[in-house]
């Protein structure tokens, strides 16, 4: 393997692995349904609560808990 391919094949990997990164980043923040969550059953541990609008969000920023 000479120093072209060698780099050759290490960008495809690289660019791969921020490919595969990207889709998981992507699909792990989609929501089941409208009005469920299956992100995180306790809300505070969730990283979309400040901008929740869904009903379990909205009543624990009301709740305080």
């Amino acid at each position: 393997m000479n120093r072209k391919d060698f780099f050759k094949h290490g960008r495809l990997i690289i660019l791969s692995g921020i490919g595969l990164f990207s889709a998981f980043l992507a699909y792990d923040q989609k929501i089941a349904a409208p009005g469920d969550c299956s992100v995180a059953p306790q809300c505070r541990n969730c990283g979309k609560f400040v901008q929740c609008e869904l009903p379990q969000a909205i009543k624990e920023k009301r709740d305080g808990k």
